[in-house]
């Protein structure tokens, strides 16, 4: 902890750095956040935005290192290596990255999705060197250790067990996933049963680790009370010296191989309820189509008012809790629907119900009133998903990795809003058809 402290004070109280290198001014965007980018020598992408509110700052690092990056019998591998990233780098000791961050007022968290790790802390503005040296310290100088493997993984199987035993539900969302999403690299669960996590090898580990966390593989953002051109330098003084890694392959594309019947199982579960997942699988989407999604589900399940909603829960009671997400992917995008019902009788009214919505918008015309409804919801959504720092530093980095230009930032919220009914219909024709549903239906062992 002493060596740690004085490398802090050295880091932060060092001379100036060279700047890095060069990008464009801030560029606008249909959002009202300007934001500015550069590129470092090793490949680091590098964002930066002025939110002058609150003396705070969001430092998120996003590397490409998913669980699609994972072969077969690595299940838990992609989130081992998120959990590792706290377990000490050259200057830093086990845990010491949270306890610098919460001891001056921070708070911080991390995640792994599909394609992405993600690491983010957000903590007064006159700590950001603080914030950056600590990323800077373990993208250079990760320390795994055979210890820190096994302490990290058995901390990891022990808390998933629990889990498991504790919700008779968990695993049947992993199920339906692999359903929906029948291909490995998409349908895979972030640990598994926990077996594959345990035959894991050091050497895999390090491998993993040494071809995806890396630079060149690597988004940074910084959103908050900052001067920018103080930013830049400090960028380049902790990240410009650090390696860059091999080249990342591209990600793998999305295979599925269809039938003309939808897919429909039975799982068992523990308590004496009823229920199901219900699912539709969009894939290949073509350009706009994405927009048109977003606002058909707000459509059917967003608010008190929404169409299914209102339909399950209020006007037929046949569902007591229903919920449903969009899960987009790199590539390929998919509507989840899960349904808690008192028995088999109701589970299946329930999913005529949600048939008979959908098969509604194939002939009927949605009114300019609901679809209104419809886009204020969305709008409200996606505005309040970039209303704080860590949400701009989050979308800015999903962006950054989609592709997305600086310019274009905001403009699907825009291509949305002006979706209009025929696209809708046109929509639900087109992909709401058995060879893209999946129905998964549980009940008493």
């Amino acid at each position: 902890m002493k060596r740690a402290a004085g490398v802090l004070l050295l880091v932060v109280l060092a001379a100036g750095s060279p700047p890095a290198a060069n990008g464009q001014g801030p560029v606008r965007n249909a959002l009202g956040f300007p934001v500015e980018d550069l590129r470092l020598r090793n490949g680091l992408r590098v964002y930066l935005a002025v939110d002058a509110r609150l003396p705070l700052v969001t430092v998120a690092v996003g590397y490409g290192a998913g669980t699609i990056r994972e072969r077969p019998g690595q299940e838990g591998l992609a989130y081992l290596l998120e959990n590792l990233m706290f377990q000490g780098s050259e200057n830093v000791g086990p845990l010491q990255h949270v306890g610098f961050v919460q001891k001056v007022g921070g708070e911080l968290n991390a995640t792994t999705t599909v394609d992405k790790a993600l690491f983010y802390e957000t903590l007064p503005s006159n700590y950001l060197a603080l914030a950056l040296w600590l990323e800077s310290d373990r993208m250079k100088s990760l320390s795994i250790t055979s210890a820190a493997i096994e302490r990290t993984r058995s901390e990891i199987v022990e808390g998933h067990r629990e889990r498991l035993a504790s919700d008779p539900y968990l695993t049947s969302f992993v199920e339906f996933d692999r359903l929906v999403f029948p291909d490995f690299p998409y349908g895979h669960p972030l640990i598994g049963s926990g077996e594959e996590l345990t035959g894991l090898s050091e050497a895999e580990v390090l491998a993993f680790h040494r071809a995806h966390y890396v630079p060149n593989n690597a988004v940074l953002a910084i959103v908050g009370d900052i001067d920018p051109v103080r930013t830049k330098e400090l960028v380049a003084r902790y990240f410009d010296s650090i390696p860059p890694g091999a080249a990342v392959p591209d990600l793998p594309r999305p295979e599925f191989k269809r039938s003309s019947e939808a897919v429909v199982r039975f799982a068992p579960i523990s308590v004496p309820n009823a229920g199901f997942h219900m699912g539709f699988r969009f894939f290949p989407l073509q350009p706009g189509e994405i927009d048109v999604l977003r606002i058909l589900v707000c459509l059917l399940f967003e608010g008190e008012s929404a169409r299914l909603r209102n339909r399950l829960l209020r006007r037929d009671r046949t569902s007591h809790d229903v919920s449903a997400v969009l899960d987009e992917r790199p590539a390929v995008a998919a509507l989840k629907i899960f349904s808690l019902n008192t028995n088999a009788l109701l589970v299946d009214r329930a999913e005529r119900a949600i048939l008979g919505e959908i098969d509604k918008l194939r002939f009927n015309t949605v009114s300019q009133d609901e679809l209104g409804r419809a886009r204020r919801r969305y709008r409200l959504s996606y505005l309040d998903r970039v209303s704080t720092l860590r949400g701009k530093a989050l979308f800015i980095i999903d962006a950054a990795f989609a592709g997305t230009s600086l310019a274009s930032l905001g403009e699907d919220l825009e291509k949305a809003l002006r979706v209009e009914p025929p696209a809708l219909l046109a929509f639900v024709s087109k992909y709401f058809t058995p060879q893209n549903m999946v129905l998964l239906e549980l009940g008493p062992r």
